[in-house]
């Protein structure tokens, strides 16, 4: 992609990018990963959150999409890698944090 086209919002370009919270889940995003801005890269999904209860609701949700593969919770910001294109999902994704969103 060219620098002077639109770049969509939530994408990281550094560690400055990722807001400091006390636990992260990621995701890698198998719908978005491969093209567009993450062409010829995996692109994962970063969600900052505030307590343990609310990380084990983002995870759980992001087990139940068919998109988001190897789910995980970390305690510490994510190491960038050359390979991933970072983006974050803030507390305006609402129903990430909501209990059961995905149920089946």
């Amino acid at each position: 992609m060219s620098d002077t086209e639109y770049r969509p919002s939530g994408i990281v370009d550094s560690a400055r990018d990722i807001p400091k919270a006390p636990y992260y889940v990621l995701s890698n995003d198998s719908y978005f990963s491969g093209w567009g801005w993450a062409e010829g890269k995996t692109n994962t999904v970063i969600l900052p959150c505030q307590s343990w209860d609310e990380a084990m609701i983002v995870q759980d949700n992001a087990q139940r999409r068919p998109e988001q593969k190897y789910v995980r919770v970390v305690t510490h910001k994510p190491r960038l890698r050359e390979h991933v294109l970072y983006s974050i999902l803030d507390e305006s994704a609402t129903a990430w944090r909501t209990d059961n969103r995905w149920r089946r």
